[in-house]
């Protein structure tokens, strides 16, 4: 009887031991063999940079480089590779192919900072290409920056710390903050302004397989991309006085995989990843690399009150999506039988014990079942007896709730696009509103072509893009033929396919680039089409006089017109064709005719589509410097996306052409869109079906009388959205601020153009 005791606590020792060092309860995690994870900082690191309060570019060995930067020696596994080039206006690709090494030692003593993801299967090391920094002491993530020769394998870095991350939940859209910090902001061969950039790219292995390349796919249909994030402009003259560093929030829309992910955050200087795809290789001049290993958790189950399930449902669980996860431990397979077999052994021993009169034997046997039993349900769990889902299984489908709506029931509705638009307050006396609708309109969805045409439809499609650069978005799914960056550069290198519009500023009157600057740019891009000033009528753009504008026109034109004849020169677009506008525009042109005694040369004319409120110190556009008003059209929210609106105001413009003798040149809408956020009540169908009544109209609206003869009299001849993508008004945003990937309004503007 004492034997068979001794047998029975040993076995009933043993499987609370397995029970307790399983995975999740007291000891260390099992080893991924796919990703060799060792989550653990080791006590030791190599050499690392100062902390950003103590950051110079003396604290790291640097000589000179041809580039007139400073930096340290290319390691000899990646011999190789040719240095990016310094950052300018126009930011340089960075050379992602592989190497071929030279060598798998790099330089003893050089400072670059790597990755520290596990290689293999992740380029991390020089010899696999992986993506490293050579000038490490002006900007960062986080606090600091670690220095080594070659990447640390695996997870070593101390200074991967500019990602804080909450709870990550599988299929979900995450927001995670990333801090960065610069050096300085004061040095002049490093400047940081609008031309020069700093870019975030994040890489994240959504679906587990050792790569960071394509993408996984989620049950509810979505997407992420396993390049998350794509050269994401940082502006840090944008930052507060002073500040040296800034958390940039970043969304993330999560994969399918639960458990441990890893991701790769890389910061740049003035250089951009181009191409489809990037696995994470390459050389930067400036900058970190961050690896970390990200934790997804599953998302909590949908509500049993909006579960629905059919006979093809019910049954047995369907396996889990995604890549298999590791072995199953062996103790996991046979304590919970032997954990019974033991229990009822116990059983057994205490009725025995009972029967003898043994009680301490009894209560030896009583607390052995005791704690068996407690250890399975407190660490676990019903599953681990056989009373739930196994953890290799996934629970039964639930769909999920039904989201909300967009638009708040306390939002007034308006009317259906392209219907009869709200009545409008009255305009400032004196001024007569245009007739609403030309007198031949093709009508609505019957898109029919003019005897004679100007140009191929797709090359009248255009873009505005406020967050630049245009090649790290997709702009070839667009089919578009044109875009606008509000900016003049001197090799815009558009992508193929599209042709850019340069743009001269002339806020106040003053023309940026100077005229000085501007025929050496004209001369480099002959034949281009040129805008001068961007809504001078509107205080916080270029906010120009009228007398002002004329003289910076007049500048500009001169300029352009003596560097390249075959140039094109348009006026800057005023912000919406209402009366007090196109009064703004008559003083402009009897500005002009006063100072130079002949009419304005305009060889494209130019007008901005939008229906905003003018009235000072109010929402909207106010009202246009040098003009003595207070008030013109008081449009209401609701008329924001009215057609008829906007179609009165484009066939008021073209009138006013006619006017002033203006008839036989084209006419383009340079900027429009919608700006009002969706819990205005602008939610994304709204803002598709304005879109493509826009298009509509301008592909079908002829007026023999206003039209432009040379293109079979059509009203207007190229048109750009607003925008490609922006932060400050996304509403109509054809591409993700963030990541760069294209939206269901996007994708619903190249279905557009290609069918037409």
């Amino acid at each position: 009887m004492r034997r068979l005791a001794v047998a029975l606590a040993l076995t009933a020792g043993l499987c609370l031991f397995s029970l307790a060092t399983e995975e999740g309860t007291w000891a260390g995690p099992i080893t991924d063999g796919l990703r060799q994870t060792v989550p653990t900082r080791t006590p030791t690191s190599p050499a690392r940079t100062p902390r950003p309060a103590t950051a110079t570019r003396e604290a790291v060995d640097q000589p000179p480089t041809a580039t007139g930067a400073t930096g340290t020696s290319e390691p000899t596994a990646t011999a190789t590779f040719t240095s990016a080039a310094p950052a300018s206006a126009t930011p340089a690709p960075v050379e992602t192919g592989a190497a071929t090494p030279v060598s798998t030692h790099p330089q003893e003593g050089a400072t670059w900072d790597f990755g520290d993801a596990p290689d293999p299967p992740l380029p991390s090391l020089a010899a696999s290409n992986g993506a490293r920094h050579s000038i490490i002491s002006l900007e960062w993530l986080g606090d600091g920056v670690d220095a080594e020769a070659d990447s640390t394998q695996v997870d070593r870095d101390l200074y991967d710390d500019g990602l804080t991350i909450g709870d990550l939940r599988a299929c979900h859209r995450e927001t995670v903050q990333v801090e960065v910090a610069v050096a300085s902001r004061g040095d002049p061969e490093h400047p940081y302004d609008a031309q020069h950039l700093l870019y975030l790219n994040v890489l994240v292995d959504w679906n587990g397989d050792g790569a960071w390349s394509g993408s996984a796919d989620c049950p509810d249909g979505s997407v992420a991309s396993e390049w998350a994030v794509r050269s994401l402009p940082i502006d840090v003259s944008s930052w507060p006085e002073g500040a040296l560093s800034h958390s940039v929030n970043v969304e993330l829309s999560v994969g399918p995989l639960t458990g441990e992910v890893w991701a790769r955050l890389t910061l740049s200087y003035g250089e951009v990843i181009s191409g489809d795809e990037w696995d994470g290789t390459g050389l930067f001049t400036y900058g970190e690399t961050e690896d970390h290993l990200l934790t997804i958790s599953a998302p909590p189950p949908a509500s049993p009150e909006v579960e629905i399930s059919t006979p093809e449902e019910s049954g047995a669980p369907s396996p889990a999506a995604g890549p298999p996860g590791p072995a199953v431990p062996w103790t996991r397979m046979l304590c919970p039988g032997a954990g019974l077999l033991v229990l009822g052994l116990l059983v057994l021993l205490v009725l025995l014990a009972l029967k003898r009169r043994s009680w301490p034997l009894a209560l030896i046997a009583l607390a052995l079942a005791a704690g068996l039993i407690a250890v399975a349900f407190v660490f676990r769990g019903p599953a681990s007896w056989g009373l739930g889902v196994p953890d290799s299984l996934e629970r039964v489908h639930t769909p999920s709730a039904t989201p909300e709506p967009l638009v708040p029931t306390a939002t007034a509705t308006s009317q259906s696009v392209g219907g009869s638009g709200p009545p409008v307050a009255e305009a400032t006396p004196g001024f007569t509103a245009a007739a609403a609708t030309p007198t031949q309109v093709t009508p609505a969805h019957q898109v029919t072509r003019p005897l004679a045409e100007l140009m191929p439809a797709r090359e009248r499609f255009g873009f505005g893009v406020a967050i630049q650069p245009v090649y790290r978005y997709e702009v070839s799914r667009l089919n578009a033929g044109w875009y606008l960056t509000w900016s003049c550069q001197a090799d815009p290198s558009p992508p193929e396919g599209l042709e850019f519009a340069q743009m001269v500023r002339v806020r106040a009157g003053q023309a940026s680039p100077s005229a000085s600057d501007l025929g050496e740019i004209a001369r480099r891009n002959p034949g281009a089409l040129w805008l001068v000033g961007n809504e001078p009528d509107v205080s916080w753009q270029d906010n120009s006089t009228p007398e002002e504008y004329a003289r910076a026109y007049h500048e500009v034109h001169s300029a352009l017109k003596g560097a390249d004849p075959t140039c094109q020169v348009a006026i800057g677009g005023v912000s919406q064709a209402t009366p007090l506008r196109l009064q703004y525009l008559d003083r402009v042109v009897e500005a002009y005719e006063t100072l130079y005694g002949q009419m304005i040369p305009v060889d494209v004319w130019n007008v901005h589509g939008f229906i905003l409120r003018e009235e000072r110190s109010s929402w909207g556009v106010g009202t246009p410097p040098g003009i003595p008003v207070d008030k013109g059209r008081l449009f209401e929210m609701e008329d924001h996306d009215s057609m008829e609106i906007f179609q009165e105001q484009i066939v008021a413009f073209r009138r006013w052409m006619k006017d002033k003798g203006e008839r036989e040149k084209p006419l383009i809408v340079s900027e429009y869109g919608v700006l009002m956020p969706a819990d205005y009540g602008f939610p994304e169908d709204r803002v598709r079906d304005f879109m493509y009544a826009t298009f509509d109209f301008f592909l079908t609206a002829i007026d023999s009388d206003l039209g432009y003869p040379a293109d079979g009299n059509r009203l207007v001849q190229r048109w750009a959205w607003y925008s490609l993508s922006d932060t400050v008004y996304p509403t109509g945003n054809l591409f993700e601020p963030t990541n760069a990937r294209i939206t269901p309004l996007g994708l619903a503007y190249g279905s557009y153009v290609l069918s037409h």
